[in-house]
């Protein structure tokens, strides 16, 4: 993700909980910061689930998540996530949990 196109989609009020860790947009820009240093690749092939409830404004995914780190250590890490937008259609929050397939990747999701 392009992290200087952040503002344009997320609210200032985001808030991401991921395996049980709580980030503001503040500390979930610096995760995607610290994920550009250690990962090559992310790559979502297709989503295995797409639940959309226009009325609560979520959409529910499910998606496996193919890394490549830098130091060429690969693996996927399956992926539950609930989205919520407000009525500008910005992300307002992200409640997600992960399952790494592989030990190269673990901790990922929370670094």
């Amino acid at each position: 993700m392009d992290t200087e196109k952040i503002d344009h989609y997320f609210a200032v009020e985001y808030i991401q909980e991921t395996d049980h860790d709580t980030l503001n947009l503040t500390e979930f820009k610096l995760h995607l910061q610290k994920l550009k240093e250690v990962v090559k690749t992310l790559t979502i092939e297709q989503f295995k689930d797409m639940l959309i409830d226009e009325q609560q404004q979520t959409i529910f995914l499910r998606y496996d998540v193919r890394v490549e780190k830098k130091d060429s250590s690969k693996g996927n890490i399956e992926v539950y996530a609930i989205f919520k937008f407000n009525e500008s259609g910005k992300v307002t929050s992200c409640r997600e949990l992960t399952k790494a397939y592989h030990h190269d990747v673990q901790g990922l999701a929370n670094i």
